[in-house]
């Protein structure tokens, strides 16, 4: 029986399967001793963060009070992990080791939607863990004061608080590690302007809050300054990962 052997030209022409891509995408994630290690240490940096928000809280008194802690905690608590995710993204164009992907699979939009399933997965992963462990750390600290555990009866609006908080500052990494395809460049930006907004927000919320990249998990918590400043936000951050879709399937990959 004669064996058939596929052309190579016709096998480069094939579309790769999409879960492979996600394969690939997924193992980039983990590629080096760097990532992950980076990736084994930062739970560690999160259950940190949170004894150190929840633990030292001293006014527990109300929903808000319990669950603010939660937007804080989300936000710099999970800069390790969206470390990894920016070097995923930022550090292919950077080095050009996107070329050998565009050649397998030429359609950017299939490689970036590839790369958007592997990112879905690690905010799954973070939104449960953070979902988990927080509640617990903030009863204990509720019962220390005397103060009524109150989310226990609203785990469903904590879930939905956690898992939009998640995702906006997960976007916000995407973004910025698409506009800014350097990872030296990305990472300055992530660690430094994102969490200055914070800062900003809290002492001028009805100023910063119009482009804060959490106001909407803010104003879930019932901790907004407004629909002005909520709406401007949304509006602002999905413009910008527009636009840097827009660059993504025009930038040169050479």
């Amino acid at each position: 029986m004669t064996q058939v052997h596929t052309p190579p030209v016709q096998r480069a022409a094939g579309r790769s399967p999409f879960w492979r891509l996600v394969a690939v995408e997924l193992r980039k994630l983990v590629g080096t001793r760097s990532d992950k290690l980076v990736l084994a240490f930062a739970p560690v940096f999160l259950v940190g963060l949170m004894l150190l928000f929840t633990l030292t809280q001293t006014n527990l008194a109300s929903a808000g009070k319990q669950i603010g802690p939660l937007l804080i905690v989300v936000q710099l608590g999970l800069l390790l992990v969206f470390a990894t995710v920016i070097k995923l993204v930022a550090g292919e164009w950077q080095y050009k080791s996107v070329q050998p992907t565009l050649l397998v699979q030429p359609s950017r939009m299939r490689y970036f939607l590839a790369q958007g399933t592997v990112l879905g997965a690690v905010w799954l992963v973070c939104t449960l863990v953070t979902f988990i462990l927080f509640p617990l750390l903030i009863k204990s600290t509720a019962d220390g004061l005397h103060h009524n555990y109150l989310l226990g009866m609203r785990l469903g609006w904590v879930l939905g608080v956690t898992m939009l908080a998640t995702a906006l500052v997960l976007l916000t990494a995407l973004i910025i590690s698409l506009l800014v395809p350097n990872t030296g460049g990305s990472l300055t930006v992530f660690f430094i302007v994102v969490p200055i907004l914070m800062v900003a927000r809290m002492a001028l919320p009805e100023v910063f809050g119009l482009i804060y990249p959490l106001e909407a998990a803010w104003h879930l918590a019932g901790l907004g300054t407004g629909w002005a400043q909520t709406i401007s936000s949304l509006v602002l951050w999905l413009s910008l990962l527009g636009f840097a879709l827009f660059r993504l399937q025009r930038r040169d990959a050479g």
